[in-house]
């Protein structure tokens, strides 16, 4: 009995340990997340080395500085702003050696709302959003069909805001453009002004005056016809 509790504890002991033997053979990576959003920040982890560069890639703003990991002084810890979309390759050097990491930064998906979509001539269209538009900064909304931009003058809790503003009298469909002021990524909506569009053609002006016909004009220098007679 004894000797099959003893060999059930040593079992245990090595199934116990084998991951962390395993954990300290890996050599050093770098290890990022694999997916992150448009102007979002990434993580980035190297090590363990005894020295290390900044982590730089396409797919970055800026490189990434590295400090020493609270809980690992031979990894390095850092953060960084990602900015288009697309798949990239990160690399660090790490010892003298390069290593690298992918990761795909996403396309954001930019939430706001226009109201109404329709709307009578000269009448007041309202927009607006909260912290979770997926932009880090915007500024006002542009439209052709705007009397003057529409400017977010009022906030509320869990960061919303909204403003108003006039549209203009003609009648027709308008886009209203929202857009990021920290990257290139914006978001189109449509509003309607009710009425009937104007037509891009000109039609006739019945007071206009007819014109004059031309006079018939005779030949000069044409002989002279008689009767056909001789005289007696």
């Amino acid at each position: 009995m004894r000797t099959a509790l003893t060999t059930a504890i040593a079992l245990s002991a090595t199934v116990a340990f084998t991951p962390l033997a395993t954990a300290q053979q890996e050599g050093p990576a770098l290890v990022m997340e694999p997916t992150v959003v448009s102007g979002r920040t990434i993580s980035a982890l190297v090590g363990p080395c005894k020295a290390y560069s900044e982590v730089t890639s396409p797919g970055l703003n800026a490189p990434i500085v590295l400090s020493p990991s609270s809980s690992d002084p031979t990894k390095g810890y850092g953060f960084g702003r990602v900015n288009r979309a697309g798949t990239y390759t990160a690399s660090v050097q790490c010892d003298g050696m390069t290593l690298t990491a992918q990761f795909t930064v996403l396309r954001p998906v930019i939430n706001w709302y226009l109201y109404p979509t329709e709307v009578e001539p000269g009448g007041t269209i309202t927009a607006g959003g909260d912290v979770h538009t997926g932009c880090q900064g915007w500024g006002p909304l542009e439209s052709p069909g705007f009397a003057e931009p529409l400017r977010f003058t009022r906030g509320g809790n869990f960061g919303r805001f909204s403003g108003d503003t006039k549209v203009i009298t003609t009648p027709g469909t308008y886009e209203v453009v929202f857009q990021c002021t920290d990257r290139p990524e914006r978001s189109v909506k449509t509003f309607r002004i009710l009425g009937t569009p104007p037509t891009t053609t000109t039609p006739p002006n019945p007071q206009a005056p007819k014109p004059k016909p031309k006079p018939v004009v005779k030949p000069k220098g044409a002989p002279e016809t008689g009767g056909g007679g001789t005289a007696p």
